[in-house]
This record gives C-alpha cells, structure tokens and sequence, in this order.
C-alpha cells in the first residue's frame, strides 16, 4: 500500500507531507505535529511564523506521514528521538528555542522542555492531550495490559477532527490506525505528566471549548501541574481539534506570534512575570 494510499485527500488535493525549514535569525522555533499526523499541520503556523524572521522547522515524527505498518512498528520513544533530533539541529546555531507542539506533538514538546530545561526558552501548547475523553482514556489503559498481543490490530481512521469543511476535506489522515501506536501514547502520556512540574519555561496553552478528542479540562489540569510561572491561556469558540488548520488558524498563528515576541522581551526577565489568562 503507497503512502498516498494510506493518507486519504480529497479529490486532486494532493498537500506536502514532508518536513520542511525556514532560514532566519535571533531565534528558532520547533514545530512538532501529533499522533498520526504529519508536518502538513503545523505549515500554515510555520509559513506565519517565519514571515516574523525567526528560523522554522517542522519535524516529521518517526513511523509518520508512511503506512499502518510503519507507524506500527514506531514507539514513543522513536517519536521523541525525531524531536530531540530537531533541537539538535537547531541548537548548533546559537539562538533561544521555542517548541510548538500540537496535541501528542505538546506532550513531545513538554517531555523536551523538562528534559532540555534552560535550553527551551518557551513552550507552546496546543490541543494538548494530556486528557482524553474519560471513557477512551480508562480503554486504552485497560487494553494496554495485552499491548504485546496487540501489534497486529489496528483501528479504522475517522475523518479529522476539523470543524472548516474544505480544510477537512484536504486534510491527511491515516484509514488504518495501529492500535500499539495508540497504546504507545498513553505511555507517553504516563511519563511526561509524573514530570510538569520541572517545566519551568514560559508556556503558552490554546485549546479549543469544541474539541472533540481532548477536552478543555486538559487546561485546567496543565495549569494547576505546570511549574511555570508565566501560564497563559487561549480558549478558540469555534474550531475543533486540530486547530492549526481549521477556521481559527490565523488567530492561532497570531496568539503564538505574541507569545514568541513576549519570550524574546522575557529571556532575561525570566522569574518576575505574573500567570497571565485570557479568554479563559
């Protein structure tokens, strides 16, 4: 089965899959896509972001944007070494780090800000599934139990969770989801909560109140376990869950815009801002 077999478009809406990087200065930004997804999401936020003159990269996690198969056989901690690989790049030209991260792509981005400490100046979440919908979450920890049973099950892939009718159309998505993979994510989801607060970095949070996947409870949860103390909030009325694409992606691109710029003002201020909420 090809790849553009496996990532369903719409007719004779073929969209770029792959990484990709923007050249600039002063700053670099990490941009990290969620489960199942590919760097085709967060393209439209790069192409905004680099329009402001920092450097840009999308990363394409390990196991993504190729077949069931290959997914499969990728686990959390293949995806976490496709970021790490990313700062990396990054990191040898010298200049702070903000990781952009959207839905299991903020987990990645927060297990990466604990880990790397001083070396993220900021992190931005967005959609972040630390919190599913309380019936799929109490299933997949029941099901991980028989997870060395389960490599050959997989699900079938719903239509994206994108309220904007031609952006769902267009949007990649997976017709046959490994369910290791999925299983693969609560384990993430376990390791990188035990850890929020040692993530001490500016952090900005955009949920949508219409996510279908990950409720907004997922901000209430991050504020009261984040050791951050610069927290803000950004709550979209009418997108769902993959906000980086749908109808509200340009105020999306905008909110982490600011909250870029206000890290720039914040590197050497870092322990005198104030928790800031908006719209929340």
């Amino acid at each position: 089965m090809s790849q553009a077999e496996d990532l369903a478009r719409g007719p004779n809406q073929a969209v770029d899959v792959n990484p990709f990087f923007f050249s600039g200065s002063d700053l670099s930004i990490l941009l990290i896509h969620g489960l199942t997804g590919t760097p085709y999401e967060m393209r439209f936020l790069g192409e905004h972001l680099a329009r402001s003159g920092p450097r840009v990269l999308g990363v394409k996690l390990a196991g993504h944007a190729g077949t069931p198969e290959e997914l499969g056989a990728s686990s959390h901690d293949h995806w976490y070494q496709s970021v790490v690989a990313g700062f990396e790049r990054l990191r040898v030209h010298g200049d702070p780090i903000v990781v952009v991260g959207q839905s299991a792509g903020a987990v990645l981005a927060a297990r990466l800000a604990i880990d790397q400490g001083t070396e993220v100046a900021g992190v931005a979440l967005l959609a972040p599934a630390f919190l599913l919908r309380r019936h799929v979450w109490w299933t997949l920890k029941l099901l991980k139990v028989a997870q060395p049973w389960l490599g050959r099950v997989f699900l079938r892939g719903s239509e994206p969770d994108v309220h904007d009718a031609a952006a769902r159309q267009i949007h990649p998505a997976m017709r046959l989801i490994p369910l290791s993979a999925v299983l693969e994510f609560v384990q993430l989801v376990t390791l990188v909560r035990s850890g929020l607060t040692r993530l001490t970095q500016p952090v900005l949070i955009v949920h949508s109140r219409r996510d279908h996947l990950c409720p907004p409870r997922n901000v209430d949860f991050l504020l009261n376990r984040l050791g951050s103390p610069v927290k803000r909030v950004v709550l979209l009325e009418e997108s769902f869950h993959v906000i980086s694409v749908d109808s509200e992606k340009a105020r999306l691109a905008e909110e982490v815009t600011k909250f870029i710029a206000q890290v720039r003002q914040c590197l050497n201020c870092r322990g005198g801002a104030v928790q800031q909420t908006d719209a929340y």
